[in-house]
């Protein structure tokens, strides 16, 4: 991904990204899991559907309330399927391997579905 990215100036996924299958809730700096579950309609649901123009893309949590920028591992597993991420590649103003995972990337999960079920069953006690 380019370091022109001003969706993610990051470039890939920090150590505590949610969508590295090696991460856990508890390894994510204040993680809130009501947090959390309001992002699903940022991804698709389990069958693929989703999301809409409107709605939000999915931030990364080491950014700050009004400077808010997109997750990496979201935008290279899930990022195609946002309407407004395919208009951004479209027009050139995010470049097209911002959403496919870099070489020598983690592990990602495929989809926000597993990620959230990851992080609900870390935070049961």
């Amino acid at each position: 991904m380019s370091s022109s990215c001003a969706l993610n100036p990051l470039n890939k996924p920090c150590g505590s990204c949610p969508w590295r299958v090696n991460q856990e809730a508890s390894d994510i700096p204040n993680f809130d899991l009501e947090k959390a579950e309001r992002l699903r309609n940022c991804s698709p649901d389990i069958n693929g559907m989703g999301p809409s123009y409107l709605d939000p893309i999915f931030a990364c949590h080491q950014s700050r309330v009004g400077e808010e920028f997109a997750c990496a591992g979201w935008l290279a597993k899930v990022g195609h399927a946002h309407p407004r991420i395919r208009y951004l590649v479209s027009t050139g103003k995010l470049p097209a391997e911002a959403i496919n995972p870099g070489t020598g990337w983690p592990e990602l999960h495929s989809n926000y579905p597993d990620v959230l079920d990851k992080l609900r069953e870390a935070t049961v006690e």
